[in-house]
């Protein structure tokens, strides 16, 4: 597939799609997956999460990420999706980011409080929400996946 039409293909599968499969490498060697909400700007995807969680404390490691966007068929005959790697960086705290939290309140209406007013939520989620970050995935390569096409059938794009 050419590629404009390619990247057309993938920018509406990353905007119309809500969790990415994240995985990642620790220092021990050990992999590591986690489901995660994300919104995309372009073909770059961020993310919400904490330093102290088991992604992210591999990203101190190894930058290097996987991730997956795909929805649960029950057919491998029409299996679409999105298979990534890339690197990924911390962009800074929720309210630093204002950009990018509006960004996560059109998507997600409901995570609204998390981000304005996460004291409404509780004291044990506030305390949390304190030191969540925003994160980037870089895609280096990726794969559109499309079973109609046939079986295994995935078209590359490669990125600077």
């Amino acid at each position: 597939m050419e590629e404009v039409g390619l990247r057309k293909i993938i920018l509406g599968y990353l905007e119309s799609h809500h969790t990415l499969s994240l995985a990642t490498l620790g220092d021990d060697g050990l992999p590591h997956a986690a489901t995660l909400f994300y919104v995309n700007r372009g073909l770059n995807i961020y993310f919400v999460s904490s330093p102290a969680s088991r992604h992210g404390l591999n990203f101190m490691h190894n930058a290097h990420a996987s991730a997956t966007i795909n929805e649960d068929y029950s057919s491998w005959r029409i299996i679409k999706g999105i298979q990534l790697e890339g690197t990924v960086k911390a962009v800074g705290g929720i309210w630093e980011n204002g950009r990018l939290a509006l960004s996560f309140v059109k998507k997600f209406p409901d995570v609204a409080d998390f981000f304005s007013a996460p004291q409404k939520l509780g004291e044990k989620i506030f305390s949390k929400v304190e030191g969540v970050r925003f994160y980037e995935l870089i895609p280096s390569r990726i794969y559109f996946i499309d079973n109609e096409q046939g079986f295994g059938h995935r078209d590359e794009l490669l990125l600077p």
